[in-house]
């Protein structure tokens, strides 16, 4: 089969392609950092690079261009500052780690007290179970070192044997692995402490912003599970790193770590095929807990280090659903509370010490900024709050000249447009001369047609002459996005038979949710108006999840509870929720 080189640019990278595959598959295949958010359909028009030729250039989708001949591709320079939220509302507990050491001083045997070696070591620390490596090594160790070593434990097994007192060294990494992005912590097990923190992009994006794209590709793409699975586990790796680095420790003194992450993150860590989560009846492998050696999953930590994996709930709200239950105690309050996690998918959870039930919900890719036309994530660039008054204002992330718009930015262009009279309840854009609204007027020069359709615009980069602007399309997909969660709300509630008014507290959880602003949620009737003061932001409520089971057997324990406490309600077979989800689609005004 012939090849053609591909010249990258701006950085002059060489590829040799086989004849007619596709930018994405070349790209892929030579682990070039490209993201295909979509999965390569060409649905969201983000994967825009340049074809260089001697007569001009020509702008095309990398995911659609087949490699035909020797081609020059210019791809566009991307800022690597992300904002990726790794903070959340903290609570104490008791330390009691998950995975210990204890200083054993064994008395040296005798005639007098001829007891078995593994006898004399659980005597010291009421211990029953080990494995093979241990007893293996037992023998030579405690007589090298006059029976003074350390046991590494977790729950009731003694997982390693060390020599002399290193109980000083016991770190454990815990990890939210969103489907975007992933944050990271290091604790120190013997006092508790949070010494490092530590975040980065989820490597997987390139092969999909979304989990169905992922999930199919792990599924028909040849060594596609692999690939997946070897992507995260580099990018954990290196965090690891990353984080003891800082510190003065080594990788080999983490012994543990955790992972909170929704279900298809969890079976893609674990190299566990997600296929049947892609389709009816959506069914995961497993959503007990999972405890496996490090080793096995190529972790980079100590040899005898454990990877604790929280349990899920359903096929699409996982373990990082179950975290951020954890930390909001809703599960010991009688009052009714509810629990909403916006990410690249959202999930749900109403109720009390009485009664847990759950949803999830298809709606974040707008949030992301996928199929928004001017569209972005929370990058350096991104605008992420916009204000209309007496004069139009906005905020960029990084302080710079804008690149697109956030989804925090999203929220409140819509919800500034309609408290100005420019967008109507049915979510339309009304014509300059249909404006009744004085605030609305002064600032109706902003509507322009862009490529036949009506749109606002925001500002333009001076630097580079693009126009950022929220077009009619993009506030339908917006609306689908706000339908469901709305909706989702309305079912849960129908379920427990209670109204919105009934609910005393809301938390907000995860990166988009914690940098919305509340009066915004609420106008465009994301959340329902009369929850407005009540509402919380928790911020990053996996991240916090895992550490607190990192830190705590007994969390550890209720995290196992609490997901089969939760009941599922699957929206798509639920009677109510077309006919809701139609309904909030609209905007109340």
């Amino acid at each position: 089969m012939s090849e053609h080189k591909v010249n990258v640019l701006p950085n002059d990278i060489e590829i040799y392609v086989a004849h007619n595959t596709s930018l994405k598959e070349a790209f892929i295949e030579n682990g070039l950092n490209f993201e295909f958010q979509c999965g390569g359909t060409g649905v969201c028009k983000q994967c825009k690079v340049k074809i260089i030729k001697n007569t001009g250039q020509e702008e095309v989708l990398a995911c659609q261009l087949k490699v035909i001949e020797d081609l020059t591709v210019e791809i566009p320079v991307k800022s690597n500052k992300h904002r990726i939220l790794a903070t959340g509302i903290e609570r104490q507990v008791k330390l009691n780690p998950i995975i210990k050491k204890s200083y054993i001083q064994a008395p040296n045997p005798s005639l007098e007290d001829n007891r078995d070696d593994w006898s004399r070591i659980t005597a010291e620390t009421k211990m029953a179970r080990t494995n093979l490596k241990v007893l293996q090594e037992l023998p030579e160790k405690l007589r090298e070192n006059n029976f003074n070593i350390t046991a590494v434990t977790s729950f009731d097994e003694i997982i390693a044997i060390e020599n002399q007192d290193t109980r000083k060294e016991l770190l454990g990494m815990a990890f939210d692995i969103g489907t975007t992005t992933i944050a990271g912590y290091l604790l120190n097990l013997e006092s508790g402490e949070e010494i490092a923190r530590v975040s980065a992009l989820n490597p997987q994006t390139k092969y999909g912003a979304d989990l169905i794209s992922r999930i199919v590709y792990a599924s028909q793409t040849p060594n596609g599970l692999e690939k997946l699975h070897k992507e995260l586990i580099e990018q954990l790796n290196g965090l690891i790193a990353q984080a003891v680095n800082s510190t003065g420790y080594t990788p080999i003194d983490v012994y543990a770590v955790t992972a909170a992450g929704n279900t298809a993150m969890h079976h893609l860590l674990l190299k566990i095929q997600p296929r049947n989560l892609a389709g009816s009846p959506y069914v995961p492998v497993i959503v007990q807990q999972v405890t496996v050696n490090a080793a096995e999953l190529n972790l980079k930590i100590n040899p005898a280090g454990r990877l604790f994996a929280l349990p899920n709930i359903a096929g699409y709200v996982g373990g990082d659903t179950v975290a951020a239950t954890l930390v909001s105690q809703m599960y010991k309050d009688d009052k009714l509370k509810l629990l909403i996690d916006i990410g690249t998918n959202g999930e749900i959870v109403l109720g009390n010490s009485k009664k847990l039930i759950s949803c999830s919900v298809a709606a974040g890719p707008a949030f992301e900024g996928v199929q928004i036309k001017c569209g972005m994530r929370g990058d350096e660039g991104a605008i992420d709050h916009v204000f209309i008054g007496e004069e139009f204002k906005y905020t960029v992330i990084g302080e710079r000249q804008p690149l697109g718009i956030a989804g925090s930015g999203i929220v409140d262009m819509v919800a500034e447009l309609l408290k100005a009279g420019i967008v109507d309840s049915s979510g339309r854009i009304l014509k300059p001369e249909k404006i009744t609204n004085n605030l609305g007027i002064k600032h109706k020069e902003r509507l322009k047609n862009i490529d036949d359709v009506m749109a606002f615009i925001i500002c333009e980069n001076v630097e580079t002459g693009k126009i950022i602007y929220i077009n009619q399309k993009d506030i339908r997909e917006f609306q689908l996005a706000k339908g469901a969660i709305a909706a989702g709300i309305e079912v849960l509630l129908k379920e427990y038979g209670a109204i919105a008014d009934d609910i005393d507290e809301v938390f907000l959880a995860g990166a988009f949710g914690s940098y919305l602003k509340h009066e915004n949620v609420c106008r465009v009737g994301m959340i329902p108006q009369e929850l407005l003061d009540r509402i919380t932001s928790i911020g990053n409520g996996a991240g916090v999840g895992a550490k607190l089971i990192m830190l705590s057997e007994e969390e550890y324990k209720r995290s196992e509870t609490l997901s089969k406490m939760i009941k599922y309600v699957e929206l798509s077979v639920h009677p109510l929720f077309n006919g809701i989800f139609l309904n909030k689609i609209r905007f109340n005004i």
